[in-house]
């Protein structure tokens, strides 16, 4: 009897030993405990509390839309940056126009139609102007970037422009030219902002920033249309000064510091020879009174007028980098014509970035709406009008910026067509003249995170393959002039290039006219054939 109580005993002890062995087990957060525990059938999941899978989404189908002009907005930006004002375009049957430009007289603009589809766009989960502005204000102050938490981004399937679509493409385009409405009797601006000083009221309209708001049949798709730059040789006319201010804190490595002499210098940044103190560059980019900004407080005004609708931003030239900025900042979808590459900007502008990016390299980034439709004899577009004689350095504009974020929609004109690179191909006008209508098919659209710029001036390390550095400036590098000052070394110590690239790019050079084919394109040329 003892030893069966002993064996009772022992046995009961030995269960209640196994079974606080088990409930250990079961709430033990080891993975390969975990493994080892059974996995329980449907019936105990059933009977345990609910697994419920995440409901997701399903992307929008394809729509199509008929657009007319609802608004015309104007903010100031260097005379007068307190003023905001609105036109609403209240009759139906107001004439809109395209406004004349060099070779094109004012045309009048049909009913505009588009076609959207889904587009993907990673963005931050609350994207209210009241949240996202204190961000970039403060990564600003900091002269840092703003990341934050992977829970507060998202990946939306939304509704954006189809951009394998020609008629869609041409509105977006059309949307992005200069329009005015004629008809006796329209309304007359509006204060939208702060109550403006009448008597400071002169000239305002060629100081600022101008968006046309475009809305569908339902205002269930609004469209803002970015006014851009207005190039000149010389200042005095529309807002071609500001735009020179503005253009060489945007796209210059150092703010037209330690480039060409006819550059127009906006800030003393530069440390040293071929330094730069990019904190000091992000303040004078950020400064209250630039287009950024202007264009940020434009689309909360519109975002108020529809709080409900799609905003799709489309812009040409300057517009169109400060509407893909804008559309990085709020995660909306973007279509430019000609702007000039904005990733150098975007980098420095203290934009939120999603915990997986790189935020030096915007343009690495995947989903991020933006398509930019160009051609190759534009040298605003592919990011090579700065030579000594280019048009845009003898203007004073320091257009060193080669990359976009994004995907590039570049269509071949110098192949195809057999045009020089030239300013005078940049117009819109004549982009929707000579290219998007001429033009059968839309061009194939690619991302092009090899893309680099500033490399001279930032001195950093990439492959020692020249072939790869090259790339880095542009897929459609044609500049002999700036194979030497993509290394960011001393004129004369030029041993890292072969006399295989060298003819590569003297080849390449020769293809392009008198924008970038000077005698110093030349000079450069021999000094590499002969120096390697």
């Amino acid at each position: 009897m003892v030893s069966r109580s002993r064996r009772s005993i022992c046995n009961s002890a030995g269960k209640v030993t196994a079974q606080l062995l088990l409930s250990f087990l079961a709430v033990s957060a080891s993975p390969s405990v975990a493994d080892i525990v059974p996995v329980p059938g449907p019936e105990a999941v059933l009977a345990g509390s609910p697994i419920l899978s995440p409901l997701i989404p399903e992307p929008p189908e394809p729509a199509e839309h008929t657009f007319t002009l609802r608004h015309i907005f104007h903010h100031g930006t260097y005379e007068h940056p307190d003023l905001h004002r609105r036109k609403d375009i209240t009759e139906p049957e107001a004439e809109v126009w395209l406004a004349k430009d060099d070779g094109f007289v004012a045309e009048r603009i049909p009913s505009l139609k588009a076609k959207s589809q889904s587009r993907r766009i990673e963005r931050l989960v609350d994207r209210r102007p009241s949240v996202v502005d204190p961000m970039v204000a403060e990564a600003r102050q900091r002269g840092a970037f703003f990341v934050s938490s992977p829970a507060a981004w998202t990946v939306d399937d939304i509704p954006g422009p189809n951009i394998t679509d020609k008629e869609t493409v041409l509105t977006m385009a059309l949307i992005a030219a200069d329009a005015y409405v004629e008809k006796p009797g329209m309304p007359d601006w509006e204060e939208v902002g702060k109550p403006f000083n009448k008597s400071e009221d002169f000239g305002w309209e060629s100081d600022g920033l101008r968006g046309h708001i475009w809305g569908d049949e339902s205002n269930s798709t609004v469209v803002i249309g970015l006014k851009g730059t207005s190039p000149a040789v010389f200042d005095g006319e529309g807002t071609t000064t500001n735009d020179k201010i503005n253009d060489n804190l945007f796209f210059s490595c150092c703010c037209a510091q330690q480039g060409q002499w006819s550059w127009h210098q906006v800030c003393d940044c530069a440390t040293g020879t071929y330094q730069c103190n990019n904190t000091c560059v992000k303040q004078a980019l950020h400064a209250e009174n630039r287009y950024y900004q202007a264009a940020r407080e434009l689309y909360a005004n519109v975002t108020e007028l529809y709080p409900e609708s799609n905003i799709w931003v489309v812009g040409h030239s300057l517009g169109g980098a400060v509407s893909s900025l804008l559309g990085l900042t709020y995660g909306l979808p973007v279509v430019t014509f000609e702007a000039v590459p904005e990733a150098l900007a975007a980098g420095r502008l203290g934009l939120p970035v999603p915990p997986n990016a790189d935020p030096n390299y915007p343009q690495t980034r995947e989903y991020t709406g933006a398509f930019h439709f160009g051609h190759t004899a534009d040298p605003v577009y592919i990011g090579t009008c700065n030579g000594a004689t280019a048009s845009c350095s003898f203007a004073g504009y320091a257009m060193e910026s080669a990359c976009h974020t994004g995907y590039e929609c570049a269509y071949d004109t110098v192949a195809d067509k057999g045009w020089r690179v030239g300013i005078g191909t940049h117009k819109i006008r004549a982009v929707i003249k000579d290219v998007l209508e001429a033009y059968d098919e839309v061009a194939e659209c690619k991302l092009t995170p090899e893309c680099r710029d500033c490399v001279w001036m930032q001195g950093r390390d990439y492959d020692d393959d020249v072939e790869q550095q090259l790339v880095y400036c542009h897929y459609d590098l044609r500049d002999a002039w700036l194979v030497w000052r993509l290394q960011g070394q001393d004129y004369h110590n030029l041993d890292v290039f072969t006399h295989r690239h060298a003819q590569t790019a003297s080849h390449h050079a020769s293809t392009v006219d008198d924008e970038r084919t000077d005698g110093y394109t030349h000079r450069t040329t021999y000094d590499i054939v002969h120096q390697t």
